[in-house]
């Protein structure tokens, strides 16, 4: 097989949840694009860190700057909901049905991929219910059910849920199980999301 078509798979199988043939497939399929098109996937990958970015404070996607959920002053700022990624906070807004803030943690706990609790935004999440004062937060911890998610869940129940968070106000809360074990926020539908939020416990 040709070199170069190799080194593009390879790159290709950097991307996570890409194998080998998945990553062949997308090499075929640009090959058959006009090369305006192929120009374009370029540029767009190559201006990627220019002009997207992630909130400072939330570390949703964003404009260079905060993001639109962050500057939205109607969202109830004594909510705060935790999810691994960034599109597990999309599918969560796209049923309307919570109105808080969130805090992408980047990932969730999973050692043999690399994935410890100093590499997620943990300290971040600290730091940020931290400059909230004494107000009562409820934190929402909304992590996969499956053993990384579940594992990074009870992590900030033993942090955040010690004697010393609760005189600050904080008390945790999950989503309730109207997710299956094993699934991804990502790809729930909008009635077992709305479950998961409105038996939240």
């Amino acid at each position: 097989m040709n070199t170069k078509f190799k080194d593009i798979v390879k790159l290709f199988q950097k991307l996570p949840g890409v194998g080998p043939r998945q990553a062949a497939r997308f090499v075929i399929a640009l090959m058959d694009k006009p090369e305006e098109e192929l120009r374009e996937f370029g540029k767009a990958v190559a201006n990627l860190r220019k002009e997207i970015s992630f909130c400072p404070v939330c570390f949703n996607i964003s404009d260079n700057g905060l993001c639109s959920v962050c500057l939205d002053g109607k969202r109830d700022q004594a909510k705060l909901l935790v999810v691994e990624k960034v599109t597990d906070l999309d599918s969560i807004e796209r049923t309307g049905l919570y109105k808080g803030l969130y805090h992408v943690l980047g990932g969730a706990i999973n050692p043999l991929d690399g994935l410890t609790p100093e590499t997620l935004r943990l300290k971040e999440l600290a730091e940020r219910i931290g400059k909230l004062g004494d107000k009562n937060i409820e934190l929402i911890i909304a992590t996969n059910p499956n053993t990384a998610g579940e594992t990074t869940s009870h992590y900030i129940r033993e942090v955040f849920g010690s004697a010393s968070w609760r005189k600050k106000g904080v008390y945790l809360t999950r989503l309730a199980r109207g997710l299956s074990s094993g699934s991804n926020l990502e790809y729930t539908d909008e009635i077992t999301l709305k479950n998961a939020l409105d038996y939240r416990k």
